[in-house]
């Protein structure tokens, strides 16, 4: 990697902004939610050539994050922020250019581990801090110079549907359910997830998607443009790859046989993603993330939150 290239990629992630003052302290929230919860992030660097694998596990919880996830999470973040900065010595790693989040088995992600929050982030205060590291991690991760795509099984809710809208794209399939909770445990999005449906899908569609609460199919998600592939039960991780295909390889011309396949350049591929995440880093969207962050403080916690979470189950 040229040292011009370093230079600007450099350049491009020290321009992290700073939500809050809290912001300061993101290890120490980091390793403090470390402690609590099961469940683990999976990070698989050399999945397929050019592709990395991501894979929330927390198979009791229907893959719910725990805050032991939420920490797991942000190490991955840091991880890939180190590989595409040129810091790796692991061929595979140097060449990657994309990555799958999925979830272990045949669903996606529940959203929070609520047994957790129970336990350790009723408070005020800890749901401060947990929308802290999860709005840095996620917007992170959505301006890495790599492509990103939800393979999306079962259900993705709540924070869970938070999580796919960090990605570049989002495969789901026939079978899968997408719903944000969030009306209904009377708070707003904390992971900056409410911002973003609104880039992926329009203001008038995700205004009824949030404000609603609206049970969305997978054929639903995929008229309405939140998906951009539908695929049939237990595919959506072989048709993400497909579908990143064409950003790894050479497309051979008409007629002509695909026996050597060609990779296009990586520093290319790399490139294209980081402009569009350049252009989409407005003020306006920062503004918007801190604003969402701090509608969420106000309300996690609250008197009608705390009814919902710790409303016993029938």
């Amino acid at each position: 990697m040229s040292t011009l290239y370093k230079r600007v990629f450099s350049s491009f992630f020290s321009e992290r902004f700073r939500l809050s003052p809290i912001q300061e302290n993101l290890n120490i929230i980091r390793e403090d939610l470390r402690e609590l919860g099961s469940g683990s992030i999976e990070f698989n660097s050399s999945f397929l050539p050019g592709i990395g694998l991501i894979t929330l596990k927390n198979s009791e919880r229907h893959n719910a994050l725990s805050g032991k996830m939420m920490a797991e999470l942000a190490d991955v973040v840091d991880k890939l922020e180190d590989i595409t900065k040129g810091k790796s010595n692991s061929k595979d790693e140097n060449d990657l250019v994309a990555i799958i989040l999925s979830g272990d088995g045949n669903t996606f992600c529940s959203g929070l581990d609520l047994s957790v929050a129970k336990n350790h982030i009723l408070t005020p205060e800890n749901g401060k801090k947990m929308s802290s590291l999860m709005q840095d991690a996620l917007l992170r991760f959505s301006r890495l110079p790599l492509i990103s795509i939800a393979a999306i099984e079962g259900y993705a809710l709540g924070g869970g549907a938070e999580l796919t809208t960090a990605c570049d794209h989002r495969c789901i399939s026939a079978t899968a359910k997408i719903r944000f909770v969030h009306v209904k445990m009377a708070v707003t999005p904390g992971w900056g997830g409410g911002g973003r449906l609104i880039n992926i899908i329009g203001k008038t569609k995700a205004l009824r998607v949030l404000g609603a609460s609206e049970l969305l199919t997978g054929k639903q998600a995929y008229d309405i443009g939140y998906a951009d592939i539908i695929a049939e039960k237990g595919e959506t991780i072989s048709k993400s790859k497909e579908f990143f295909d064409p950003y790894i390889y050479f497309s051979p011309k008409e007629g002509e046989l695909d026996t050597e396949r060609k990779r296009n350049s990586v520093k290319a591929v790399r490139g294209m993603k980081a402009i569009i995440a350049k252009a989409n880093d407005s003020g306006m969207q920062r503004n918007y993330i801190r604003f969402e962050h701090a509608l969420f403080s106000s309300l996690w916690g609250q008197e009608e939150n705390l009814a919902t979470i710790l409303k016993p189950k029938k």
